[in-house]
This record gives C-alpha cells, structure tokens and sequence, in this order.
C-alpha cells in the first residue's frame, strides 16, 4: 500500500432528490466498516445541501474536472449523467486512497463489505454479475433483457490503485464522455453494457460471484434471504448478506419487491419484505437529517427556466461537434441551443421530462400502436413483403434521435 493514500473509500452517484437514499447507503457501511470513508458525488447544479453525519463526505461533480462538464450536463439525462461520471470520480478518488467501491445510492450494507476489500488485494478490478443462473420461467427480466442492458450490474464495482486498476477506469471513462446514453436500440446501455468488454480487454478483472453481494430483484430466483440466531442477515443459509440493491423501490407498497419486474408479486417474498421493512426505516432516519433548497434537478432548465426536453438533448447532441461546436454554455437560453430550441418547439411542457417509461407501462398505449399498426399495414402494401422488411430494419437504426443529426438543419 502507497502510504500517502487512505486505506479505502466507498463512494456513490446521486443528485439531490436522492440524497437521502445516500445517505442511508453511507450510513449502512459505516456500521460495519468505520475504517471506509463514504463519499457522496452529488450530480446536480451546486446549491446550499447540508447533512447532519459529518463523516459523509460531499464531492461536487462540477469540481472533479470532467471534461466538457457542462455540455455533458445538458446532453445527457439524469440517469446518464450520473452514470457517466462514476468512472472519473473513481479515478479522482484513487489520488487519495487505495481501494475504492463504487455502491448505488439505493444499496444499503447488511454486514461488512470486508470480503470484498479482502478481493482487491488480489484483483484490481471487480465486477458482479446480475444473476449467476439462468431464468427458465417466461417472466421479466429475463436472460434476453441481460444481454440488452448488460451481465453486470454497475450498481457495484471495485478497483485498486493499481496501474491495471486505473486503465480499466480510463477506458471506461473515455467511453462514458462519449457515449453514455440510454438507448437500448443503439446497444447502450448507459455505463453498464461497456463493462460486458472488460474481463476481455484487461486481466485483472475479477467476477465476484458471492451470493450475498447485489441482492436484487433480477437475482432472487436463486437466492433466499434469512436472518439467523444471531440476528445476522444471511443468503440460501450459507453466506452473509453483504449488501442489497433496492432497484426499482417501491415506497408505497410495503410488500413489493420491486415495479421493473414481473416475477413477483406483491407479497409473494416475505424474505425480501423483511429487509426491505429495515431499508424503509433507514430511509426516513436519513431524510431527517439532510437539508436542501429544492429536490428539482437543476440541469433540467434553461438560464430562463424553460424545460429541456429529452427531445432536445438528443437533437444537441447529434449536433454538438457541428452545428453548436462552439457553443461554451448550451443552458444560456439567448445563445444558439435556445435559439434552436424555440425554431423547432423543442421545450418540454412536464414538469418530470426525464421520467422513463419502462416495458410494463406497454399497455397504456394500446391507442397510439392501433394507429401506428394502421400505418405500418399500409407501407406493407404499397411496399411488398421485402421492401417493408428493410424498411423496418432501418427504422429499427433511425428511431434514435442520435441518428437525426440531419433532420433540423
């Protein structure tokens, strides 16, 4: 170990409308690795936050020099943005200490992430996979949506101050300046589906494949939560429950496991209600004790307060290297972008335009695809059967905004 660096930090990713969720997941690991500094990135405009455990560490992303911060902040969404600075901030902070852990801000530590720590004195980098066995039911998720949205889950990874470490993180990060979207049709999937390449482009990158790590709802199939004798929280009665991942929580169902999945249903998983009963508690004791002007994303509005719609982000970006190359502050709503903005309507009117619409949410539009099957069934027609087959190949390509670049010259 280098002795001017720290033993070890464990950092995550929020803005501020998941702060307290932050601060549970710190809070969690401190109770059980008071040696690990916790750090919270907070991804969002600087504005007065204030908490209560002084132990927790506040970083700015703005300050971690990402480079085109601020054209990062507007081209990308909540999620991607977030996502996209996790690779550089690891790499920050591996100027200060030896092994740092990435965790979600909706993970909370169950016991000591000791093996964990233990691993990096072997690998230099560690990954975990979202389940490690197949799904042989036809629910949601399942090993298709695995191989659209990646087998690891970047909710958790690892990595040492070593050379081979530190590589992993650069490439990584070079791709998320460019390329973190959300856009399952183009192959992306924010940060995520990049690490499916890291076991083959660097040694040194490990599998953690520890059943009691990144317990979630796309795992629980074979895993079974418990508590033992001793109060201890345990997988399949064989290994501790080091950490879970409350992806896609439910705060008004006390009995769901979570809204992105359909394996489950409310009340069927008396297990995972049980820690889920303990993560809901956490949660309002960490909300108690954090101050904040507003939750609204702050890189959701122009400098005179219009709405960016995701529309518009992706139409910036498309043309961000042309059309608005020159462009310092896309948020300046009398410069360029705002100008583009009002030419072509591009401005949200919801007060939520970054919400994601997930694949159970399919059945609210039956409307707009009975229209849309209408049209399709016309092109097929006029078309022919190989003709229409390209076409919608094509479309398949071309439905990402990202490859309009040409449509609003």
């Amino acid at each position: 170990m280098n002795e001017s660096r720290l033993p070890a930090a464990v950092f995550t990713a929020c803005s501020v409308n998941y702060l307290s969720k932050a601060v549970a997941m710190c809070t969690s690991v401190l109770t059980h690795d008071p040696y690990a500094q916790p750090v919270i990135l907070v991804v969002d405009r600087k504005c007065d936050v204030t908490i209560d455990d002084a132990r927790i560490e506040l970083l700015w992303a703005e300050d971690i020099d990402f480079p085109d911060y601020r054209r990062s902040a507007f081209k990308y969404n909540i999620i991607e943005l977030n996502t996209a600075l996790k690779p550089h901030a690891a790499l920050h902070l591996l100027r200060r200490y030896e092994k740092v852990i990435y965790l979600d801000p909706d993970t909370f530590a169950f016991s000591s992430l000791r093996p964990l720590f233990d691993d990096l004195d072997r690998h230099d980098f560690l990954l975990s996979p979202h389940a490690l066995s197949p799904f042989e039911d036809d629910r949601r998720p399942d090993d298709i949506d695995l191989l659209r949205f990646g087998a690891y889950n970047l909710g958790f990874f690892a990595v040492r101050a070593t050379d081979a470490g530190r590589a992993v993180l650069a490439w990584w990060d070079r791709r998320c300046q460019k390329d973190c979207w959300y856009e399952p049709s183009l192959g992306l999937g924010v940060d995520q589906k990049w690490m499916d390449l890291a076991p083959a482009y660097f040694g040194g990158v490990h599998i953690v494949r520890h059943p009691g790590v990144n317990v979630a709802f796309w795992n629980l199939h074979e895993r079974t939560i418990a508590r033992d004798a001793d109060g201890l929280w345990t997988i399949n009665a064989t290994h501790p429950l080091i950490f879970a991942h409350f992806s896609s929580f439910d705060e008004q169902d006390e009995t769901a496991v979570a809204g992105k999945q359909t394996r489950f249903a409310a009340g069927s998983r008396a297990d995972f209600t049980l820690v889920r009963q303990s993560y809901a508690a956490a949660l309002a004791r960490s909300a108690q004790g954090i101050a904040a002007p507003s939750a609204d994303y702050g890189y959701n509005r122009m400098s005179d307060g219009s709405m960016i719609s995701p529309a518009l982000r992706r139409f910036y970006a498309a043309q961000a290297d042309g059309r608005f190359a020159d462009v310092v502050d896309p948020f300046d709503a009398a410069g360029p972008v705002g100008a583009f903005a009002r030419r072509y309507r591009l401005f949200s009117k919801q007060a939520r335009p970054d919400k994601h619409v997930d694949f159970k949410a399919e059945a609210q539009f039956g409307k707009q695809k009975a229209i849309l099957d209408m049209g399709f069934r016309m092109a097929l027609k006029a078309l022919g059967a190989d003709r229409y087959y390209m076409l919608m190949r094509y479309l398949a390509h071309y439905s990402s905004i990202l490859k309009q670049g040409e449509l609003l010259k």
